[in-house]
């Protein structure tokens, strides 16, 4: 039965890809490849890129800045979530910074970056941190809210106190609530924070996406665009899909 439902699910995203690349490779044949390079140009750019070593040292650069981003902001979002949820005056305090946070355009936010710090790595770095904090404290705290007080007040009873009560009591609760908010986070982190090398950093993924437009050269442009996107898919298939299972087989054990 699940082999037959995997069988089934399969050949649907691998239409999809086809189609994507049939439909790529037609407007390839249309027009000059300065505007649309054809998949194999795309492959050859990549190729050389990793043969010359600088897909591997930029990727190196971005992967180090988003870890310490998402790491930065996942901290932050859920301390001050958890803490603010246990206090409606902190709560009240923290939630219009928030929302002004979360309200405020990345590109304006890269701006200012710009002012505070100039360019380098600080700028992306900065940017994500600052996209991704706000989506996972207002995981966090809508987590903390939708909490039973029954069952907190039972948990008290038992004896449940301070880091006991975090492991045993808020963070099984909070699981479903901290996985969306830390899902939102890590996309925001990668989108952010290679806009942020594209447009104030010398190096990085983005910024050799920028080097390679200023170049007109759109196959690379597109390698490079690639290599974001396997950013984003690498988020979720190596850190989110995994914390997830252990997280579940952690509510179980708990």
């Amino acid at each position: 039965m699940h082999s037959t439902t995997a069988v089934r699910r399969f050949p649907v995203p691998l239409a999809g890809l086809g189609i994507l690349l049939l439909a790529w490779t037609g407007l390839a044949a249309i027009y000059p490849s300065i505007l649309v390079p054809s998949p194999l140009a795309v492959l050859r750019a990549l190729g050389l890129l990793a043969r010359q070593g600088r897909l591997w040292h930029e990727l190196g650069i971005t992967i180090l800045r988003l870890l310490i981003a998402f790491s930065a902001g996942a901290g932050m979002g859920i301390a001050l979530g958890l803490l603010a949820g246990r206090s409606q005056l902190l709560a009240g305090l923290l939630q219009p910074w928030m929302s002004v946070a979360a309200g405020v355009p990345p590109i304006a936010w890269l701006a200012l970056a710009l002012v505070w710090f100039g360019t380098g790595s600080l700028v992306p770095i900065a940017v994500a941190l600052l996209a991704a904090t706000p989506a996972i404290f207002v995981a966090t705290l809508e987590g903390m809210r939708a909490i039973d007080r029954d069952l907190l007040a039972m948990a008290r009873v038992f004896g449940l106190r301070g880091t006991v009560l975090l492991r045993e009591f808020y963070l099984p609760a909070l699981t479903p609530h901290l996985l969306s908010g830390l899902a939102v986070g890590a996309t925001l982190t990668v989108r952010v924070g290679v806009m942020g090398e594209f447009l104030a950093s010398d190096t990085g993924v983005g910024s050799a996406m920028a080097l390679a437009r200023s170049q007109l050269d759109t196959a690379q442009v597109v390698a490079w665009l690639l290599v974001a996107l396997s950013l984003l898919l690498g988020a979720e298939g190596l850190l989110l899909r995994p914390l997830a299972r252990r997280a579940a087989a952690w509510r179980l054990e708990v």
